[in-house]
């Protein structure tokens, strides 16, 4: 089961999505998170190693695509021979390029650096990302966690449907709920589901305005602004887990959702294709002079494989 989670800068995506992955640790479920926002935050978080996948992407795609001999870009859609992915410790692409600590699996896209700084772009990065994704095989058992890029980033890429769910994180201002509206505006004339976290809440006059705003049904929960919260982020780690036990409602709510919402994989399929066409046609084509489409395997299923 997969969620990702949105919102403009500095709605409290990171820690609203970090919050719920600690949720789920604690109650020993199978987690593979994934830190696709540039300011790389969640092995901070965990205490863990990251290891940089975006630096890496020419041996991955090898890793992925080892019996084809042509382009690939981030939306190439797999065929029979791709490699895929299982959420396991002991699957040999998370050993490879995932670091690992107890049942939480993290892949990190990574951020600029110094030789990339004012002549790259952070979409050259999500390219691996994308590949990953889609040929990522999870299960109903296992929980993939995507803290995303910030605001409406994620729509220059196919990011925005790999999940069986979104999440938008919004503050009760009119700011951050034109950014939730600009995202659903689009994804939903794709049938795509956004739902929204209300954080930052002082009272119950900001839980209304967001209600009013939003559309009761549509939020799964609310985050209280909280001391336990301002002790962790002041450096006191230990008043996480207290920050985490305010919000078990909430993270419930998710969990229900997630598992009400079964996966498409032939509509998974289409949306990718789509994308990549759109991609083809819009310069990858071009750049590689030749129709890069014909390498669509028509006949691929995502369901004959063995998950």
């Amino acid at each position: 089961m997969r969620v990702s989670f949105f919102g403009k800068g500095g709605s409290g995506k990171t820690t609203v999505s970090s919050s719920f992955i600690k949720y789920l640790l604690n109650k020993k479920e199978n987690v593979l998170a994934i830190d696709a926002d540039m300011n790389v935050h969640l092995g901070k978080v965990f205490d863990m190693p990251i290891n940089i996948i975006s630096e890496q992407n020419e041996e991955i795609t090898k890793f992925l695509e080892p019996n084809r001999n042509i382009p690939i870009i981030g939306t190439t859609p797999p065929i029979k021979t791709s490699k895929f992915i299982k959420v396991s410790k002991d699957d040999p692409f998370i050993k490879k390029y995932a670091t690992i600590k107890n049942n939480l699996m993290l892949f990190t896209v990574g951020t600029y650096t110094e030789d990339s700084v004012g002549s790259d772009c952070y979409h050259s990065k999500l390219n691996t990302l994308e590949l990953i994704y889609h040929r990522l095989l999870d299960t109903d058992k296992d929980y993939v966690i995507n803290d995303s890029t910030a605001g409406i980033d994620s729509l220059g890429t196919s990011l925005f449907f790999v999940s069986d769910i979104n999440i938008f994180v919004v503050e009760p201002t009119l700011k951050g709920i034109s950014v939730y509206k600009d995202f659903k505006n689009i994804t939903d004339t794709l049938g795509i589901k956004t739902y929204v976290i209300g954080n930052k809440i002082i009272d119950d006059e900001d839980k209304e305005f967001l209600i009013k705003e939003i559309g009761e049904k549509n939020i799964l929960g609310f985050i209280k602004s909280s001391k336990n919260l301002k002790k962790y982020e002041q450096g006191q780690k230990e008043y996480f887990d207290e920050f985490v036990n305010e919000n078990k409602e909430v993270y419930e709510n998710i969990i229900a959702v997630m598992k009400n919402t079964p996966r498409d994989w032939k509509k998974y399929y289409e949306r990718l294709k789509k994308v990549y066409i759109a991609a083809c046609l819009d310069w990858y084509s071009e750049y590689y002079k030749e129709d890069l489409t014909k390498y669509i395997d028509q006949t691929f299923s995502y369901e004959e494989l063995e998950v």
